[in-house]
């Protein structure tokens, strides 16, 4: 309305009454833009920010089927992987060698079914921050930090060094050499103790929805949340002392009986040799046992593994 004729008391009253109201209620602005910024981050990003790029797109359906089943493909090829990573331990254990695979994979995946009911309450987005904040940072900067210092020295990086160039045929340089010995321990260091003081000095929060003020707070962790969250950081980091510990004082004995290896390298490439050879297609001949028998004395206890001559 640009004509000042057009203003009279009435209308002049509910504007003032209405920015009075956004005065006094600490209303805000709503825009879309500012929303989508907001949300940009986390399971937002791909639950509100994509999809509302889908729906400006032409065909915006299709779009949205082919994202969420990319989605779902890509949650199915992580579930695999990590699944495998838990079974290939389990099944080092000697206890659970005497059961089934089927058997061992139907229970770890109940189990993990049942803890994944978290993260589908009330409060599913909370624990999923929580496990992505918690379950995955020190933890692992601890595990890496001790591997590195197992491996290069207690296990010893010249041992080491002549392992992979008996393997791989090459020798690694001094990159490597100051890289494993001091740069990838102290890197690692560093982060591990930086870690740990900004989480003593700046205490964990997370957006907390304000119902009353139809708002997001960054809020503390409670005390109970905070304990859950260092029984996650413990529970990947603990069985290193606790194996040391065991075998230290010969509560776990270890088996000491290790023949050496009769794995050798040949001066070959995976690309240019095959793993099926002229001899291993003689062995399989059906031409007779003749033929047969002279190609298992010429060649006995003989084959290739890539590189690799048995």
């Amino acid at each position: 309305m640009t004509d000042p004729a057009t203003i009279n008391e009435p209308l002049y009253e509910s504007v003032m009454s209405g920015i009075h109201n956004m005065t006094v209620l600490n209303l805000r602005e709503c825009s879309l833009s500012k929303e989508l910024d907001a949300a940009a981050e986390g399971t937002g990003l791909a639950f509100i920010v994509f999809t509302q790029a889908i729906v400006e797109l032409p065909g915006g359906p299709f779009w949205a089927v082919i994202f969420f089943l990319m989605l779902l493909s890509l949650g199915l090829g992580s579930q695999i992987g990590f699944l495998e990573g838990m079974l290939c331990t389990f099944f080092d254990i000697e206890l659970l060698k005497r059961i089934r695979k089927e058997y061992v994979t139907a229970c770890v995946c109940l189990i993990c079914f049942v803890v994944g009911l978290i993260f589908t309450t009330g409060a599913g987005e909370y624990w999923l921050k929580m496990f992505d904040s918690f379950a995955g940072t020190i933890g692992l900067v601890v595990v890496a930090l001790m591997e590195m210092i197992a491996v290069i020295y207690i296990y010893g990086h010249e041992k080491f060094t002549k392992d992979i160039q008996e393997m791989t045929g090459i020798r690694p340089g001094p990159y490597w050499q100051i890289t494993w010995r001091f740069l990838a321990p102290g890197i690692m260091t560093v982060i591990l103790v930086s870690s740990i003081i900004s989480m003593v000095r700046y205490p964990p929060k997370y957006n907390a929805w304000i119902a009353e003020l139809g708002n997001i707070r960054e809020t503390p962790y409670p005390a109970w949340v905070l304990c859950i969250a260092v029984v996650m950081i413990l529970a990947g980091v603990l069985p290193i002392p606790l194996v040391f510990l065991l075998r230290r004082y010969q509560c776990l004995k270890v088996d000491l009986n290790i023949h050496e290896g009769s794995i050798r390298r040949i001066d070959t490439t995976v690309s240019t040799k095959e793993m099926i050879t002229d001899v291993d297609e003689q062995l399989t001949s059906p031409d007779g046992p003749d033929s047969c028998l002279t190609a298992t004395n010429t060649h006995k206890n003989k084959f290739t593994i890539g590189d690799f001559e048995v």
